[in-house]
């Protein structure tokens, strides 16, 4: 007879409530801001901006800037966020030299659309931290984005640890099912 552990029991209750939370993707709404410090306030405000030309359907006042002490800086980040009835998506474009405003609002608008066009529970972010639970629980499924090479590499070394069976499947719309045996 097996005996299972509660930290086994635990990662089987986790990979079930992934299961069930896939199967719903009721959205609930978008936020995003522009958070900054130590730059002027027009490089954060050119990142909301540009970023509601590419997401026309958000609210007006779905994307806000905020500035922090300039102590805390010099440096920009913007935000977006999907929320669902099961699961938030962040996606994330921070400021680097030479990089514009509008660069840095594309690449996170190009991310927050590419999972809110797919049927796909994970982003590439959350589903690289899903594979050790799910391997821990023996078993289970769940539908992510592109697989990143964090995620790969997870999928990898997990395999050569525990020996167990992990699979990925791209579907007809795109996602791709990431199956644990």
């Amino acid at each position: 007879m097996n005996k299972v552990f509660p930290f086994q029991r635990a990662c089987h209750e986790i990979g079930e409530f992934f299961r069930r939370a896939g199967e719903d993707r009721a959205l609930i709404g978008f936020a995003g801001q522009a958070v900054f410090a130590g730059l002027p306030f027009d490089i954060a405000d050119r990142t909301p901006k540009r970023a509601r030309k590419d997401l026309a359907d958000w609210p007006e006042d779905a994307l806000a800037v905020r500035e922090l002490p300039a102590d805390q800086g010099p440096g920009v980040i913007l935000m977006l966020e999907a929320r669902y009835a099961n699961v938030t998506e962040l996606v994330s474009g921070i400021g680097q030299l030479g990089v514009t405003a509008e660069s840095l609002a594309k690449t996170a608008v190009a991310r927050v659309k590419g999972y809110i066009e797919s049927t796909a529970f994970a982003g590439p972010y959350l589903a690289d931290q899903l594979i050790l639970p799910f391997a821990l629980a023996g078993g289970g499924a769940f539908t992510c984005v592109k697989p990143s090479q964090h995620m790969l590499t997870a999928i990898d070394i997990v395999r050569k640890f525990t020996g167990r069976r992990i699979e990925i499947a791209r579907r007809p719309r795109g996602e791709h099912l990431v199956t644990f045996g």
